[in-house]
């Protein structure tokens, strides 16, 4: 039989059509079958197909060609979506171009307490939203990231920027992501209640409300002990604030020993006057404006009355006699 030129072409046509869905479907019906490896992957904003394909390689075991090829099939080679995917529930190669191609509106709520320190609320996300908890805190450590912060102070760490708070974070937010979230919370809160309350830099008084959160956490309690430490400070008086050397020690503990408060760092207050160096921990509002606008007072020195608030006093003589009278309610 003599099939004409036109015929030809027409029955390449078809077949050319019928191998590519056959191939299409293949390729992406294609089975992924990692163990052993961590299915959160996170893709950076200046990524393209390429380097993409390259990672998935390397951190997964997934074929880079396999991958891009699926990519050019569906037309999605330009339509990679920056941010942190979960891949546990990619089952095949259309999973993962779906996945990785999409804009994941899931949220994850997260609440981060008052007085938490930058380890703390590193372990809370991982519990919450599975990130890279060293990642993290290098971050919160890394000049260059707290450069581009613009926080108005020159400061080492974010230790007490990252400001505590419910937070509802897209499941694809990466670490930095969230980092920029706390802290621009933090500036926006503080520029908000603060503004000319103080004559501290932004630094200091968040120090200083780091010290007053490890104190306490009633308000009426913290507008006090601010007074104490505003005064000792005016007096060029130690702050023996022991919520600095809790902040020396691996573990909180109960109640500090005498070897504990002779460490020699200079955020001892036991040792070295002023401030410390940085903030112990992130503290809340409430603490940030006590730092700004401590009630007026002549005390100089505090005890815990062992119910959560604390006996105030001007004179340490005074003072040595609420230590007993509170030591003897409670033997």
């Amino acid at each position: 039989m003599h099939i004409n030129r036109k015929e030809y072409l027409i029955i390449s046509l078809i077949a050319s059509f019928f191998i590519f869905i056959f191939s299409y479907g293949a390729i992406l019906s294609t089975r992924l079958k990692c163990k052993d490896v961590n299915y959160i992957i996170t893709i950076d904003k200046n990524s393209n197909l390429n380097t993409v394909a390259l990672q998935l390689e390397e951190e997964m075991c997934i074929n880079k060609y396999l991958f891009k090829i699926s990519m050019y099939l569906t037309f999605n080679q330009n339509k990679i979506k920056f941010g942190r995917h979960d891949l546990s529930v990619v089952r095949n190669i259309r999973d993962l171009v779906s996945m990785v191609t999409s804009i994941n509106t899931d949220k994850v709520k997260v609440t981060l307490l008052e007085g938490w320190r930058v380890q703390d609320i590193a372990l809370e996300l991982e519990h919450k939203m599975n990130i890279d908890v060293e990642k993290f805190i290098y971050l919160c450590y890394d000049n260059n990231m707290i450069d581009k912060l613009n926080l108005s102070d020159k400061i080492s760490s974010l230790e007490g920027f990252l400001f505590p708070d419910t937070y509802f974070f897209l499941k694809t937010y990466t670490e930095k992501d969230i980092i920029e979230v706390l802290v621009n919370q933090f500036k926006n809160n503080y520029d908000k209640n603060i503004q000319n309350r103080t004559d501290l830099s932004v630094y200091e008084t968040i120090i200083l409300a780091s010290i007053i959160e490890g104190e306490s956490k009633f308000k009426a309690d913290m507008d006090t002990i601010s007074s104490v430490y505003h005064n000792r400070l005016m007096k060029n008086m130690l702050l023996q604030a022991d919520p600095t050397v809790q902040y020396l020690m691996p573990k909180q503990k109960k109640n500090l020993l005498y070897k504990d408060i002779e460490i020699d760092s200079p955020y001892n207050t036991y040792i070295y006057k002023g401030l410390p160096p940085g903030p112990i921990n992130s503290p809340g509002m409430n603490a940030i404006i006590a730092a700004s606008d401590p009630a007026k007072s002549n005390f100089l020195y505090f005890v815990a009355n062992g119910e959560g608030t604390h006996i105030f006093n001007h004179t340490y003589k005074k003072h040595l006699n609420s230590k007993r009278n509170v030591s003897r309610k409670f033997k």
